[in-house]
């Protein structure tokens, strides 16, 4: 609670601690949960997937956490197909819009070779 008060003071703000919730490990004992969430005021999310759009979690599978990637790329490209766009156009629009989708990704997690292949070959796809 000092650091949360701390942070508090630091910053300006002020923690809405209804809109605010709390995520354990899977070894993390129930009475610990219960006394931390009591102490914080703070309800616990057993099965967080997303946060702020990014997986909170990412276990064995890197390929099935960052599927959404390539689900939010083909839905980009696919509303542009009916367009009427130049080479050059096609090139620009790519670069300019599915780049940034990938890449705020890549500024948390390290993305494997194969999950970059794939949204390589769904960009070239479009072309």
């Amino acid at each position: 609670m000092r650091i949360l008060g701390d942070y508090e003071l630091a910053s300006g703000q002020k923690i809405n601690r209804s809109k605010c919730s709390v995520s354990f490990d899977s070894a993390t004992i129930v009475e610990v949960r219960r006394s931390v969430g009591t102490i914080l005021g703070m309800r616990e999310v057993s099965d967080q997937r997303k946060f702020l759009g990014l997986p909170s979690k990412i276990g064995r599978s890197k390929r099935e956490v960052f599927n959404f990637l390539s689900g939010r790329l083909e839905d980009r490209l696919r509303g542009w197909k009916g367009k009427v766009l130049s080479h050059a156009g096609k090139e620009v629009m790519i670069k300019s819009v599915t780049s940034a989708i990938p890449i705020c990704v890549m500024n948390y997690f390290k993305l494997t070779f194969v999950i970059i292949d794939n949204l390589n070959s769904s960009m070239a796809k479009f072309y």
